[in-house]
Order: C-alpha cells, then sequence, then structure tokens
C-alpha cells in the first residue's frame, strides 16, 4: 500500500487506519522529539500528491475484509495539511466507507492560520492539533520551524479552527522536561488553551526514539502541570488495552517491517497491531536485528538507515 498503514494500536484513537499523503519528513516543522528523525524538506508550499484512482482503489481492497477500524487517521510521514485540497481525499474516503468510519486529522497546526486550510478541515470528524509551547522562543527551540511559521498566527488560527469547526477537537501538548514545563510556561498556556476552549487537553511525553535525548516530567510534576493547564487534561502516554484484534499476517516478517517503515513500535505495539502472538513476533524481531535490519533503542524497534 502507497497511502495506508494498519489498522495500527493508537494510544488515543483505538484502531486507527493510518492515511499517508505526504512524503517523508516533508513539513513546516522540525521537532526535536519526532520518531521520524530531521526534516528533509521544511516547506509552507502545498501540493496535491495523491493519485486518486490508486488512493481509493488501496481503501476500497483495504475495506472490503471489514478489518477492526475505529478511526481513519490523517496523519503519516509529513504534516498533511501540505496536502492541497485535503477536503477532497477526506471526501473521497468518506464516499468509499460509507460514513462507516468517522475520519480524523492531526496536525501540528502551522497552517491553520489560513482560512482555505480550514475550511478543508470541516469535513473531517475529529482534528488533533498540537500546541508544544506557549512562548514563541520555547516553539522555536521545540519545534524548530520554517521561517514563515509565526507562532502567534499559529496559535490564532487554532482558535479560530475551534469557532469554525462543528466537530471535536482534541488539543495536543508534547510535554519535555526542563523547556516546556516551566510555571511561567504553563501558566501562558493555561491561558492559551482557554481560549482555544478544545474538547479534550491531551498531554504526550517522548516516548518514542528519535535523534535526541529527550524525556517528559517526572510523575509528580506531571501532576502539577494538569492542575495548572487543565483539571481535565488526560495523559496519553501508553498504548490502550485493545481487546479486539486485526486478522493475523500470513507474512509475519513482511507485516513486521511495512509496520516499522511508518513509525518505531514497541512488542507490545506490534503484538496488538499484527494480531500475532507475543513469541512469534518476538522470533521474527531477533531474526531481523541478527540479520542488522532492525536496531532496538529504549525498547522501540526501528528499521537500520
Amino acid at each position: 500500500m502507497s497511502y495506508f498503514y494498519g489498522p495500527v494500536p493508537s494510544r488515543r484513537l483505538g484502531f486507527s487506519l493510518g492515511v499517508d499523503l505526504i512524503p517523508k519528513k516533508t513539513c513546516t516543522l522540525d521537532c526535536l522529539y519526532c520518531q521520524l528523525g530531521c526534516s528533509e524538506k521544511k516547506t509552507m508550499k502545498r501540493f496535491f500528491y495523491v493519485d486518486m484512482r490508486k488512493f481509493t482503489q488501496e481503501l476500497k481492497e483495504i475495506t472490503k475484509t471489514n478489518p477492526k477500524i475505529d478511526y481513519i487517521t490523517i496523519s503519516g510521514s509529513g504534516e498533511p495539511t501540505l496536502h492541497k485540497s485535503l477536503d477532497k481525499i477526506i471526501h473521497a474516503i468518506k464516499r468509499i466507507v460509507k460514513n462507516k468510519y468517522p475520519v480524523c486529522v492531526i496536525t501540528n497546526s502551522s497552517l491553520l492560520y489560513r482560512k482555505d486550510v480550514r475550511n478543508e478541515l470541516k469535513a473531517a470528524d475529529l482534528i488533533i492539533p498540537s500546541l508544544d509551547a506557549a512562548t514563541s522562543g520555547t516553539f522555536r527551540r521545540i519545534n524548530r520551524p520554517h521561517k514563515a511559521v509565526v507562532f502567534k498566527k499559529l496559535v490564532k488560527g487554532i482558535i479560530s479552527l475551534r469557532k469554525e469547526f462543528k466537530g471535536k477537537i482534541w488539543l495536543e501538548i508534547m510535554l519535555l522536561a526542563g523547556v516546556n514545563d516551566t510555571i511561567a510556561e504553563l501558566e501562558k498556556f493555561r491561558e492559551i488553551v482557554e481560549n482555544i476552549n478544545p474538547d479534550k487537553v491531551q498531554l504526550n511525553l517522548p516516548v518514542r526514539p528519535c535523534s535526541f535525548k529527550l524525556s517528559g516530567p517526572s510523575p509528580k510534576k506531571l501532576e502539577r502541570i494538569v492542575e495548572i493547564i487543565n483539571n481535565n487534561a488526560e495523559i496519553v502516554a501508553g498504548v490502550s488495552n485493545l481487546k479486539n484484534r486485526a486478522k493475523v499476517s500470513k507474512d509475519l516478517a513482511r507485516e513486521i517491517l511495512t509496520f516499522l517503515k511508518r513509525r518505531p513500535a514497541t512488542l507490545d505495539d506490534l503484538v496488538i497491531s499484527l494480531a500475532a502472538r507475543p513469541r512469534d513476533i518476538s522470533k521474527e524481531l531477533n531474526f531481523l536485528l541478527d540479520k542488522g535490519v532492525l536496531r532496538k533503542q529504549n525498547n522501540h524497534f526501528t528499521i537500520n538507515d
């Protein structure tokens, strides 16, 4: 598949069928915590990347087996709002699946200041915008944006989206110890969150391997952060215990590699997503590690470059 991966276990969305529209690491930002490494192409230019005929064929092929899917999630290897006419993609998905599955878009929020982008996103059911900083300086330190990305415009874009969008908005904040968890930053976060008024605030932690040595705040500090930012905020740092499972793969090694091409994963991630026994997954992982195809870092497996 060129445009789809999964369904994979999501910490927030149950079983998620991923949609990858953008060339790898084509993004407006170059975030410190990105599991895909440094951005290969930092850009603000939007293009229409997808071959719609191939896209629709792939989606029909996947859904004809009636797999367990809780959300169809547009995120992938780059910033999805860099895809022009995103509403065309969303409408095509809904037409093919006959609105059986809700569509979620996960965005870094950098293009939400644009009215055309916000209008295109109205076709979605759920939007998860991220906001990793409450000040311009912290934003530049964590997200390392394209020179044309302005922090104040990014925040205003999320606020405008909230006013215009009729679906659900779950605001995601990635917390990095010693970077965006100071009391001053958190108090500014609280003010911004109040202005956005999202349906949920989700606090994330850097649990996946990345190019830099990062850590999240301590459990005690997290409790304090929740109190300051939003008492209803939830911490989403572990894979859910999903009971419903997808079909067992006939070629486990190939499916493992297909999964890991998209993002690093733990043994539990792979067991849940591929619906295989842990010992079978472990056997294939050990074989691929011995061959030098994979490497292991912080309990996550990833493909060697």
